[in-house]
């Protein structure tokens, strides 16, 4: 079986593609022209060129496939022009659908976030597949909501709609948001949310469980362990040496933070570890989710939140993503078990 991977070099992407190799089916990575592709080093997979916005490319590259992971959609916080992260997203879904099925394939699985379930203001009490956040004022958190509903809009296909949250680990060659967070704590920032520590390789093999077991018109959240602040201060104490305080910032320190990174973001035309946004959409709450679903029929486990962390950290340190002397400072604290896994490429 071909399937055709949206967004094949990119964090989640490239994994899916390793999964789909693991599994026997035959990926094909959908990327633009000029893009980063060494999340795909070492692999022997066909690659086809193209852009979520470009119709026709997509239209040529399902010619072929029977199988659709659509992974792809921009992936950051912050953008001068909000458009570019919603665009995407939402037009972009909508012509892999479109594509999909000019191409007769049957089955789509749909990689979304667990933002569009919802944040919670108490974290004893998960959010499950059954609720959903109609609208966010992160473009981010919104673009996602809105091609989404597009997702599920879609009845003349088999579509299988994913959740995952809190995804971290090797191969994040961009820096995506979550991992900025880490690169955050190590350096100073405090701990305030409880969440889900997800490995990425976690995440691709539900993509392919997904395709398998899937049932159409289905959510499945796909999360690893949950932490609490004190349990992600302990964490990092514990790999790296470094204990982040555990206080949530009053909202007018966030917001003046968060507008600050905003606008350093603006001037390099980097991504914001905080905007405004995110301050409105999250303070206060926690992004905790019920993953029941996902386990019991899909048959997922995961990496256990220690090991999640490490690796993340382990991945920082190879690409040299940490100021020099918090990288010192860790490396001290592991010793070898920093060291990279083999078949790591910068």
């Amino acid at each position: 079986m071909k399937a055709l991977v949206t967004g094949g070099n990119g964090h989640i992407g490239c994994h899916v593609v390793r999964s789909a190799i693991d599994a026997g089916i035959t990926p094909i990575a959908f990327v633009r022209e000029k893009s980063d592709r060494r999340g795909l080093a070492g692999l022997d997979v066909e690659v086809r060129t193209g852009d979520l916005l470009d119709a026709a490319s997509l239209a040529r590259a399902c010619e072929g496939v029977e199988l659709l992971f659509h992974v792809g959609a921009v992936h950051r916080n912050f953008s001068a022009n909000p458009d570019d992260i919603v665009r995407p997203a939402v037009e972009g879904t909508k012509n892999a659908i479109a594509a999909a099925r000019s191409a007769g394939i049957r089955r789509i699985v749909y990689t979304s976030t667990g933002a569009t379930i919802g944040f919670t203001s108490d974290p004893k009490r998960p959010l499950t597949e059954d609720d959903f956040l109609e609208t966010a004022a992160s473009p981010y958190t919104r673009a996602k909501i809105e091609a989404e509903k597009v997702a599920r809009a879609c009845d003349d296909v088999e579509m299988v709609i994913l959740n995952p949250s809190g995804v971290f680990g090797p191969r994040d060659y961009r820096i995506t948001p979550a991992t900025r967070g880490v690169v955050g704590l190590l350096g100073g920032d405090p701990a305030f949310l409880h969440l889900h520590l997800t490995d990425v390789r976690d995440v691709g093999r539900a993509h392919v469980l997904a395709a398998q077991k899937g049932k159409p018109g289905r959510r499945y959240i796909v999360v690893g362990d949950v932490v609490s602040p004190e349990q992600t201060r302990d964490g990092f104490a514990e790999i790296a040496g470094v204990k982040p305080a555990t206080f949530t910032p009053p909202r007018f320190v966030a917001r003046f933070l968060a507008g600050r990174m905003e606008k350093r973001a603006a001037k390099s035309g980097g991504d914001a570890g905080l905007t405004r946004a995110i301050v409105e959409d999250n303070l206060g709450k926690h992004l905790v989710y019920d993953g029941t679903r996902a386990r019991s029929e899909l048959g997922m486990t995961y990496r256990a939140a220690h090991d999640v962390l490490r690796d993340a950290i382990r991945w920082l340190l190879f690409i040299d993503a940490l100021p020099p002397k918090v990288a010192k400072k860790v490396r001290a604290k592991m010793g070898p078990t920093a060291d990279p896994d083999a078949d790591w490429v910068r």
